[in-house]
């Protein structure tokens, strides 16, 4: 249940129910030519850096083709405002990447310094610094990163409990139950035409996913826990089998062109599915982006239509007759007794006898008008109980069961919140099948 340690992911009502716009900031251009908003540029090279890349492409020129643009840290920082927070991560991080390519380095487990493994056949490894300031030899374990303990020549293994296994247990995600190849054969049997067609695994599936995770504001409170959705989203996503791009901190332009861009990767062509998700502070009128400040002049809020029109049929072909999920944890109102205010747009005439909006399905994280509870420790109630019933049910239940095994939990266990679909277009059942 909602307790009062849980903090509503809304910003401050609108004095007025017509969002103001946000004057954009100047779009920063690219050596091939292409125009980026500066947070969406610096989010995207933030993601590959965390990839372990240190030159970074454009993102609309699409992921794989980073060495091609060829963009340096260098060139970015003379192009984007950075905070000074921002510069140190930028530069420790490219300088750590860039050490790894030229020698094998870690970080001493007693100073944190980076030393060196001379000797690729012993994981017992000497720290200089640590052994000066002990006024002892100090080693540690290559492997398990802890003190040596054991015989330190010519060391296969130290005798450090627990050493040899720690990356095999973070690979292995005992909580989730995986499809049976034999439910597979049978749903597809049983239902047919009725269910959407989804790749085998292979290295030729190329299933996308975005994540917008908007932790730190300018002037909204931050939303203290979201790193922890963040985490458990990423590692649901790549358990279903979609490579996951994580883009932080972006205003309403960065989210609208992230979007846009995604919408034209050509890895959709080779999918089957896709996922947006998108968590923020937000209000009856959209999802806030960093530099809002509600009831100025400087309101930066993106419209849930920009992900619809970005991702439809006329928009997006790659995804064309497949399923797209969105999920938003973000309020959509407050106390204040805001209405949530229609977006419309002018009706276009279709040229080709196809719907428009199709083969969508969202989940939101609250009905219109109402907050959505976030707890800084464990994150917000909406994406952690995704991320369970999907763990527990995701092998044997289409999207929509999932989604309705969802709100059955907040009916249940949240009183105060209460998800809702929005705008859902499948027109088969959609099974995730993972592992398969």
């Amino acid at each position: 249940m909602a307790t009062c340690d849980d903090v509503p992911d809304s910003a401050p009502a609108p004095q007025s129910t017509e969002a103001k716009s946000l004057e954009s900031p100047t779009d920063v251009r690219l050596p091939c030519g292409h125009l980026s908003p500066p947070d969406y540029l610096l989010a995207w090279c933030q993601f590959q850096l965390e990839q372990g890349r240190t030159v970074f492409g454009c993102p609309q020129c699409g992921d794989g083709l980073a060495g091609r643009t060829g963009l340096s840290y260098q060139l970015i920082a003379g192009k984007v405002s950075l905070s000074d927070r921002q510069k140190r991560y930028f530069e420790e991080t490219v300088s750590r990447l860039t050490a790894l390519t030229l020698c094998d380095f870690k970080p001493c487990p007693g100073c944190g310094s980076f030393v060196e493994r001379i000797d690729l056949n012993n994981l017992c490894v000497h720290c200089t610094i640590c052994t000066a300031k002990k006024a002892r030899t100090y080693q540690f374990c290559w492997l398990c990163l802890k003190e040596w303990t054991g015989p330190f020549l010519n060391a296969k293994h130290c005798a450090n409990s627990g050493c040899g296994q720690k990356v095999q247990e973070q690979e292995i995600t005992p909580s989730f139950t995986f499809c049976q190849p034999e439910f597979k054969s049978k749903t597809l049997q049983s239902e047919g035409d009725d269910v959407y067609p989804l790749l085998d695994k292979s290295r030729l599936r190329r299933r996308l996913a975005l994540v917008i995770s908007n932790i730190e504001f300018e002037h909204l409170s931050d939303r203290i826990g979201g790193e922890k959705d963040e985490a458990d989203m990423k590692s649901l996503l790549e358990i279903l089998g979609y490579s996951v791009v994580i883009l932080k901190n972006l205003t309403a332009q960065g989210m609208n062109a992230s979007i846009k861009d995604f919408s034209k990767r050509k890895e959709h062509i080779q999918s089957d599915s896709c996922f947006v998700v998108i968590m923020s502070h937000g209000c009856a009128e959209g999802i806030c982006g960093t530099h809002d400040l509600p009831g100025s002049e400087q309101e930066d809020i993106f419209k849930v239509e920009e992900i619809f029109k970005s991702l439809n049929t006329a928009n997006c072909a790659g995804l064309r007759d497949k399923p797209k999920v969105i999920l938003i944890q973000s309020c959509r109102g407050g106390e204040c007794g805001v209405t949530m205010v229609p977006d419309s747009a002018p009706i276009r005439r279709s040229q080709r006898k196809e719907h428009t909006e199709k083969d969508f399905i969202c989940l939101r994280s609250s009905t219109p008008d109402t907050v959505s509870y976030r707890c800084p420790e464990n994150g917000s109630v909406f994406i952690q109980t995704i991320v369970q019933v999907f763990h527990q049910y995701a092998d044997e239940n289409h999207i929509e069961e999932l989604f309705r095994r969802v709100l059955k939990k907040f009916k249940d266990s949240y009183p105060d919140q209460m998800p809702c679909k929005d705008r859902t277009t499948l027109v088969k059942k959609f099974y995730l099948f993972p592992g398969l």
